[in-house]
């Protein structure tokens, strides 16, 4: 009976390991994203993907050179989380002008985690803290 319930016992924790661990590697939070907010930027959005993980925001951006790169932009929030609070599958169209406020990603210059965002001119909640 002892060895039974040690074999449970370790068996339950082996499983609460793999799952923090996944958890861990796929929400690094600090390791993925820069500190302070940038911005904002403002493009033309080329693809909205409501999808998960996370929601994208694909956009062509033109910097001060007048040189032209994709960015791509993620939300914090999965499309359930996001669907709750007005978003949809149309909230972003290919074509609509997005102006946004982004944490950098650390390894890629083009690429930011949403904290405020503009659809032609209209804002879409992503802070939903209090």
């Amino acid at each position: 009976m002892r060895v039974g319930r040690k074999a449970s016992m370790l068996a339950a924790l082996a499983s609460v390991m793999t799952f923090a661990t996944t958890a861990w590697s796929h929400h690094g939070g600090a390791i993925e994203w820069g500190e302070e907010a940038r911005g904002p930027i403002t493009g033309i959005a080329t693809e909205f993907a409501f999808r998960f993980p996370h929601v994208q925001v694909l956009m062509d951006v033109v910097d001060a050179n007048g040189t032209m790169a994709q960015w791509t932009l993620v939300t914090r929030w999965t499309p359930t989380i996001l669907r709750s609070h007005g978003w949809n599958r149309d909230s972003i169209t290919p074509g609509d002008t997005v102006t946004a406020t982004y944490l950098p990603h650390v390894s890629s210059p083009t690429v930011g985690s949403i904290v405020s965002i503009e659809v032609n001119g209209e804002p879409l909640e992503v802070d939903f803290s209090g």
